[in-house]
């Protein structure tokens, strides 16, 4: 997985919970970040299916449990 799309889940995660990039680690997750709700989450997704030109499946969004779990959805579908 190249950096740059770790950086942009990264972003795009910041950028939906209005926490700042720097708080964003691969472990974030909704469990350590209570700005990470369920609206959040699913603005998460909305945003990257525009950024990466993908529609995730349900099962894809149930594991998109974290940072790092984003970064490995996007990996197995070739982003």
């Amino acid at each position: 997985m190249p950096d740059s799309t770790v950086e942009r889940v990264r972003e795009i995660v910041a950028e939906m919970t209005g926490l700042p990039m720097e708080s964003i680690t691969p472990r974030s997750s909704p469990q350590l970040h209570k700005e990470w709700d369920s609206l959040a989450q699913v603005n998460i997704v909305v945003s990257l299916e525009q950024e990466f030109d993908l529609q995730f499946s349900p099962g894809q969004i149930d594991r998109m449990v974290s940072v790092e779990k984003i970064v490995e959805v996007l990996a197995a579908d070739g982003k």
